[in-house]
């Protein structure tokens, strides 16, 4: 863990100091199920700041910026914007991917959503976390249109980032 601190705070010093610093976009995807979406598959693309740190025998490659999020999925739809981050870190403690965002989502539902009636639009605030490729989203999500269906409904998904 005192890498990905390390992670954060070389991002942050490496933007003024142009070490290895370039703006870029990066495109990702992903599936998983959740609701109320259901079964969805995802698109993704974070545009900013991209970081190449190399310290002694660690390494880490990291992009952070504005986030845009498409889904698609049995029981609806959702775009959401925001913030967010991804790191591919190579240190003798941890080897592997991290991502983490914090985005505003827009949902509306249809076909075979879980435990939403179709018609349905919700807007709220989510959290993405991701590790190794298994991602985790969770925020609730407020009613703005449509019939029936809670006031507010728990988004939340498990699923796979490639």
């Amino acid at each position: 863990m005192r890498h990905v601190r390390r992670v954060a705070f070389l991002m942050a010093l490496a933007a003024p100091a142009a070490v290895a610093t370039a703006q870029e976009r990066a495109l990702s995807g992903g599936a998983g199920y959740g609701g109320p979406l259901g079964a969805a598959v995802m698109g993704e693309l974070l545009y900013g700041l991209r970081v190449d740190v190399h310290e002694h025998e660690e390494r880490v490659k990291a992009r952070a910026g504005l986030l845009v999020q498409l889904h698609a999925g049995t029981g609806g739809g959702k775009l959401s914007l925001g913030v967010g981050a991804r790191a591919l870190v190579h240190s003798d403690d941890f080897k592997g991917s991290i991502a983490a965002g914090l985005k505003l989502s827009l949902a509306r539902t249809w076909g075979s959503s879980l435990g939403t009636p179709s018609g349905v639009t919700y807007l709220g605030p989510e959290l993405d976390l991701s590790a190794m490729h298994v991602a985790l989203s969770l925020g609730p999500l407020f009613r703005v249109g449509g019939v029936g269906g809670s006031a507010v409904a728990l988004s939340w998904g498990l699923g796979v980032r490639f």
